[in-house]
């Protein structure tokens, strides 16, 4: 049994946050789901490959014809709401080979039937899959299809419909495998804020946050932790393996146990580790001695999603936090060594100029040493999308008919010229003569200075 499993080409995109020249130049992560998922099928025993056509920056007909060459028995695919056009045409290719089809991701959570009512994709797998795809494999494998009606978050078909079964949540995280990275091109991933090679990894799954323009799947409501001896374990494998310089921790929020994080940074300074870090994490949980270890253990950069400048956005957004403690946790930051990455999120529901005004002056107030602005848009199941639904922004179901292929243009901007604004605030961020020598001031390599004139020039090409 033969199974290649896909990330494809972000085609058919038209709901990104991000302007295009940001997204271009911002690099490429590593996609660790499928990593993870390669690293259960493997350990099962099963021969399995994982081709990243974003990452190998394939053509359409270049993704078909290695698609086609596989000659895989199941292809599995994972797709985003978002950029679920090109998930379609990855299955059309899969199954032109003769392929059992297999959706996953986070699209699949959101309109499991939907997705798989093409007559090109057999099967979906909702939630967690490092489990539920070897027990699928092996129904299939065995011709058991009656066993198919136990594999945990499977979506199939049957005469009376699409049937969807329960998700798999797994409770014990160190059971799973570490991540087959081996199978990546892993001198294709990059990242505009990293140093090369780099890597990722997760030591946690899952969070109990709320934030209104955040897409939940059952698995991400229940949080679990790695030992962190484990995790620091593969730490030490990716460096003498790989020879990686930078590590991104994945985790939703690392520091949502303050516990875990301090026993992980107490075991990379006592096994004595020399490795640069970083992560997103939540502003309300993180505190200066934290840092401070944090910062011994080789934590380089913390990206805050700061989101907004105005407070009632925030408490619209269900942030959970003020611009006060905002402020004190970047100085916090900074004095311990620390670098700085802000997120921030333009054109809000019930935004206006004077609100986005605010978020761009507060961006420059904090000063980190970088910044993301994006266009909110309202993904499927969140509060964001509820109030779009009431502003009148969409009517009905926009994102079912999206997956359906009946509407085939983005989501209009809860503010009209978001995309002017966007370009306004990276301009006014990022173009300041005192943040300029900032930065200058930092390039220490070739590469560094490649990466912050790749950054420049993407600013400069944005369309309004």
């Amino acid at each position: 049994m033969k199974i290649l499993l896909i990330r494809y080409l972000d085609k058919g995109n038209i709901n990104t946050r991000l302007p295009d020249s940001i997204n271009k130049a911002q690099g490429i992560y590593p996609p660790l789901g499928l990593a993870y998922i390669a690293a259960s099928l493997r350990e099962a025993g099963y021969n399995v490959k994982i081709l990243d056509a974003q990452a190998l920056n394939l053509t359409s007909s270049e993704a078909r014809k290695i698609i086609h060459n596989e000659k895989a028995d199941i292809i599995g695919i994972t797709c985003m709401t978002s950029n679920f056009k090109g998930a379609l045409e990855a299955a059309k290719f899969a199954k032109e080979s003769n392929a059992i089809v297999v959706l996953g991701g986070p699209q699949i959570t959101a309109y499991p039937k939907e997705s798989i009512s093409y007559p090109f994709i057999d099967y979906g797998i909702l939630g967690e899959a490092e489990r539920s795809i070897i027990n699928f494999v092996k129904a299939i494998q065995n011709k058991n299809f009656k066993a198919l009606k136990k594999v945990k978050g499977l979506v199939y078909k049957t005469k009376n419909g699409i049937k969807i079964n329960p998700p798999d949540i797994i409770e014990n995280l160190d059971e799973l495998p570490i991540s087959a990275i081996d199978l990546l091109p892993l001198n294709k991933y990059d990242c505009v804020i990293t140093e090369k090679p780099v890597l990722t990894m997760i030591t946690s799954r899952g969070c109990p946050y709320q934030c209104g323009f955040c897409f939940k799947q059952p698995s991400d409501k229940k949080y679990r932790m790695r030992n962190p001896k484990k995790v620091v374990d593969e730490i030490e494998e990716y460096i003498k393996k790989y020879h990686i310089k930078e590590l991104l921790f994945y985790d939703d929020t690392l520091t949502l146990n303050r516990q875990h994080i301090v026993d992980i940074c107490n075991e990379i300074i006592k096994r004595k580790i020399k490795i640069k870090w970083q992560s997103p994490t939540r502003i309300d949980r993180i505190d200066k001695p934290l840092l401070e270890l944090m910062k011994k253990a080789g934590c380089r950069m913390l990206r805050y999603g700061v989101e907004s400048g105005d407070e009632d956005i925030l408490k619209l957004m269900n942030k959970g936090t003020s611009l006060e403690r905002i402020k004190q946790v970047f100085k916090w930051t900074k004095e311990v060594g620390i670098s700085t990455f802000a997120y921030f999120i333009i054109g809000y529901a019930k935004e206006n100029k004077d609100t986005i005004k605010k978020t761009i002056k507060f961006a420059k107030i904090l000063n980190p040493d970088m910044v993301m602005f994006t266009i909110a848009t309202p993904y499927p199941q969140t509060h964001l999308y509820k109030l779009a639904v009431e502003e009148g922004l969409v009517t009905g179901d926009y994102w079912k008919e999206f997956t359906l292929g009946k509407i085939n243009k983005r989501l209009p901007y809860f503010v009209s010229d978001a995309k002017k604004w966007i370009k306004r605030a990276y301009l006014e961020f990022y173009f300041r003569p005192s943040f300029i020598l900032k930065k200058l001031r930092t390039i220490n390599s070739i590469d560094a200075l490649k990466k912050n004139i790749r950054g420049a020039l993407a600013i400069a090409l944005m369309s309004d």
